[in-house]
């Protein structure tokens, strides 16, 4: 295997680093690969990725703005993004996570004017509804292809107590078809004395009603979905609770009578004692 191929495949953990760990990671592959050189223009790409696929937020340069990097704001392939809400464009250093060369971005990635009326309302909608939900939660909602798709993502890191987390959520509102279809990830790592994930995901398809504020109406679909997954995730952990973990063991030994741990330990206590006397 060559040394590239080496460096690709080091790289390519990169993506399956849990949320706020993705520094952690790149630094045990600098140190495995020893090339900083090398590292870094093979690097870059895959760094893109993993920003994109997290949601990283990033302050728009010389605004007073901040935006989602997402596939849906992205301008070509030499890392120039989208601000929708600031008509900005501006490229973005994967490597140093530093925004440059902003300039005024008339178009927008939608051709039909409306729809970009609608993204600008369901952005207002979803910023209310995000500071009321998410203690440390942020949104992006772009005009993408017809489709109006709102990108959500909170996270909550707290290495110095072993655990990081996030949540994402993706929702595309086609305004022609009033179809609204979503997705929510949830991930969390815990890693004190240990690696314990928490994976999942749920797919959602809801009918948006004609007329009326329809953004309101979108953003009203969106926390009722989103509540509906979060309650889901609450009974989950209940039902493990009271009876998967109760399945794993016995509530009796097999005599049917509880052990009494305190006469046990009398015992041991006096036959130690013993022991010492002979």
């Amino acid at each position: 295997m060559s040394a590239d191929d080496r460096i690709a495949k080091a790289a390519s953990l990169l993506l399956h680093s849990p949320p706020g760990e993705v520094d952690d990671v790149f630094n045990d592959i600098r140190g495995i690969v020893n090339d900083d050189e090398a590292l870094q223009e093979l690097i870059e790409p895959v760094l893109a990725e993993s920003n994109m696929q997290q949601f990283l937020v990033v302050d728009v340069p010389d605004k007073q703005s901040k935006v989602l990097l997402t596939p849906y704001n992205l301008l070509d392939e030499n890392n120039k993004y989208l601000d929708p809400t600031t008509k900005t464009a501006f490229t973005f250093d994967h490597l140093r996570r530093i925004g440059s060369d902003p300039e005024e971005y008339q178009e927008t990635m939608d051709d039909d004017d409306a729809n970009e009326q609608l993204r600008a309302e369901l952005q207002k909608a979803l910023e209310q509804y995000v500071e009321s939900h998410f203690k440390e939660g942020f949104v992006s909602v772009f005009a993408h292809e017809g489709s109006i798709v709102s990108c959500i993502v909170s996270n909550k890191f707290s290495p110095s107590n072993f655990w990081n987390g996030s949540w994402r959520a993706v929702w595309s509102f086609n305004p022609e078809s009033n179809q609204l279809n979503g997705s929510i990830k949830v991930r969390v790592h815990y890693f004190e004395d240990g690696n314990v994930q928490l994976d999942t995901q749920s797919d959602f398809s809801r009918d948006v009603e004609t007329g009326g504020d329809v953004a309101k109406k979108v953003a009203k679909l969106i926390g009722q979905s989103e509540a509906e997954f979060q309650q889901g995730i609450n009974d989950g952990y209940r039902q493990l609770s009271e009876k998967t973990f109760k399945g794993l063991r016995r509530t009796l030994p097999v005599t049917r009578n509880k052990i009494d741990w305190e006469k046990i330990a009398n015992y041991k206590i006096g036959g130690e004692l013993a022991s010492a006397e002979n």
